[in-house]
C-alpha cells in the first residue's frame, strides 16, 4: 500500500534497505509539487545569487599559484613547498571565503526547506493537505542561523577527523550524516544533538554507511549520465564557448545557473534517504510510530448508519 506520507505514522516505521529508497520514491512522488514550490521560492534565488557571485569571483579575482620555471628540479621538498604555497593562497583569498559563505548559506537554506517541510509532516498527528511555502518558510528562517553555525561546526569536525586519519573521518561522516534531520527534528542544540546521532547510529553503522554509498552511487550513476548527455549536445560549440568564456563572465553565469538547477533537483533526494533512515532508527529505539498507531485507536468517528429507520425486527433492504 502506497503512503501519502501526511501523518507521523507514515514516516515512523522500521524499514529495510529497499523499502528507505522506495520511500523517498514515494515522498517525491506524493510532493514533488509542493516541494518543489517550497523549494523555488525559499532555496533558488539564493542558488542563483551564489552562481553570479561564483562566476563574478572566477572571472575576476582568479587565484594565480606559482608554478616552477622550466627546467626546475623538482624534488620532494620543492613539491610539498609548492602545494604549501597553494593552499596559503587559497585560504588567503576573497575569492575563497565569499564562495565558501555563499554556498554554506545556500545548502543551509537548502536543508531547511527539505527538511522543514519533512518535519512538519512528521509532526502531524492525523493527515492533512501539504505544508504552504509560508509555513515552512517560517520554520526556515527560525532554524537557519542555527544550521548555518552547526554546518561549519559539522564540516570542522569530520575536517579534523580526516586530518588526523582518514578512517575517523569516514566514520564521522556516517555518524554525522543524520545530524540535521536530527536537529531540526527534535529541536536539540549542537551538543544535544552529536550525542542523539552517536545513540541512534549505534549498531547500525554500516547499514547507514551502505545506504549512503548506493545513494551516491545512484546520484553520480545520473550525474554521468546527463552531464555525457551535456557534452554531446555542447560539443559541437565548444570553441565559441571558450570564446566567450574568456571575452564575458555571462557564459559562466549562465553555466552556474543549470549547476544550480541541477543541484535543486538531485541533493534533496539524498536529504530524503537520510531522513527515512533517522525514522527508522528512531522507530526501532523508541517505537514512535507504534505509540502513535496506539494513541489514534478509538479516536476516530463512528459510521454513520444509513439505515437507522429500521426498526430490529424489520429486514430492511437487500
Amino acid at each position: 500500500m502506497r503512503l501519502s506520507f501526511t501523518q507521523a505514522a507514515d514516516f515512523y516505521r522500521e524499514r529495510d534497505f529497499g523499502q528507505k529508497i522506495s520511500a523517498t520514491l514515494e515522498f517525491l512522488g506524493a510532493h514533488w509539487r509542493p516541494l518543489g514550490r517550497v523549494l523555488a521560492y525559499v532555496m533558488l534565488p539564493a542558488l542563483l545569487v551564489r552562481s553570479v557571485l561564483q562566476a563574478l569571483i572566477q572571472h575576476y579575482l582568479p587565484m594565480v599559484f606559482s608554478r616552477p620555471a622550466v627546467g626546475t628540479h623538482i624534488d620532494s621538498t620543492y613539491a610539498l613547498q609548492l602545494q604549501a604555497s597553494m593552499w596559503k593562497t587559497i585560504f588567503t583569498s576573497s575569492a575563497y571565503w565569499t564562495s565558501s559563505l555563499v554556498g554554506s548559506i545556500s545548502f543551509s537554506l537548502m536543508v531547511v526547506s527539505v527538511y522543514g517541510y519533512l518535519v512538519l509532516l512528521a509532526r502531524r498527528r492525523t493527515p492533512g493537505p501539504p505544508p504552504t511555502v509560508a509555513e515552512v518558510w517560517a520554520l526556515a528562517r527560525y532554524e537557519l542561523v542555527g544550521t548555518f553555525v552547526c554546518l561549519w561546526g559539522v564540516g570542522v569536525l569530520v575536517g579534523m577527523g580526516f586530518f588526523f586519519l582518514a578512517i575517523p573521518g569516514i566514520y564521522l561522516s556516517v555518524v554525522l550524516s543524520l545530524f540535521f534531520i536530527v536537529k531540526l527534528s527534535e529541536g536539540s542544540d549542537f551538543g544535544a544533538t552529536f550525542s542523539r546521532c552517536w545513540q541512534l547510529i549505534r549498531g547500525k553503522w554500516w547499514s547507514t554507511f551502505g545506504l549512503i554509498a548506493i545513494a551516491l552511487l545512484l546520484y553520480y550513476v545520473v550525474l554521468a549520465g546527463i552531464g555525457g548527455v551535456a557534452v554531446m549536445v555542447s560539443g559541437g560549440f565548444s570553441d565559441l564557448m571558450q570564446a566567450a568564456r574568456t571575452k564575458s563572465p555571462l557564459l559562466q553565469v549562465v553555466v552556474g545557473c543549470i549547476n544550480s538547477l541541477s543541484s535543486l533537483l538531485f541533493y534533496p533526494p539524498l536529504l530524503l534517504v537520510l531522513a527515512f533512515q533517522y525514522f527508522n532508527l528512531v522507530e526501532r529505539q523508541d517505537g514512535t510510530g507504534l505509540r502513535l498507531l496506539v494513541d489514534s485507536l478509538g479516536q476516530t468517528a463512528a459510521p454513520q448508519v444509513s439505515n437507522a429507520a429500521y426498526q430490529p425486527y424489520d429486514e430492511g433492504e437487500y
